[in-house]
């Protein structure tokens, strides 16, 4: 079925749901090929249509297919879930790089005096889990994560 005929149905009245189950598709991947053959929801004239400048090309692709957002329809087509899963892993690239420039910062010869101190089971093993695999020593990488929940907390580290 050609983008064109889906339009119609969705036009006709037929919610997206309704016509992802006609096509045989999931409801998802039927929004996201409208969305990269620049197709969109017009909430003042309450119908979908089509935003881009060549209309033979792009919708007269078949819907059950991979499709790719054509380079004539690129500056109309509207991807935000793709920035903010973008945002979000290059904020968690930022965390552990800064985890591991306050890890370095730490002066190892000032971890000798040994305290005892317990904690849960799951934390523990994240913890462990955590310095082996980043390859940091265990009693730094507390420190590192202790101080940084002070500063969260905005506590400020006692001097003896």
């Amino acid at each position: 079925m050609e983008i064109e005929k889906v339009i119609e149905l969705l036009n006709s009245g037929k919610s997206l749901k309704v016509v992802a189950k006609i096509i045989g598709i999931d409801v998802r991947d039927l929004k996201r090929k409208l969305i990269n053959a620049a197709v969109e929801f017009d909430k003042e004239k309450k119908q979908y249509e089509y935003k881009g400048v060549a209309p033979e090309q792009s919708l007269s692709r078949d819907i059950k297919k991979k499709i790719m957002v054509l380079s004539v329809d690129k500056p109309f087509v509207k991807k935000e879930n793709n920035k903010s899963q973008k945002n979000s892993k290059k904020e968690n690239n930022d965390m552990e790089y800064l985890m591991f420039k306050d890890y370095q910062k730490v002066d190892q010869s000032l971890l000798t005096e040994k305290k005892t101190f317990f904690l849960a089971e799951e934390m523990y093993s994240t913890i462990k889990h955590l310095s082996i695999e980043k390859r940091f020593r265990i009693n730094a990488l507390i420190n590192v994560l202790l101080a940084k929940g002070l500063e969260h907390y905005k506590i400020d580290l006692k001097k003896n």
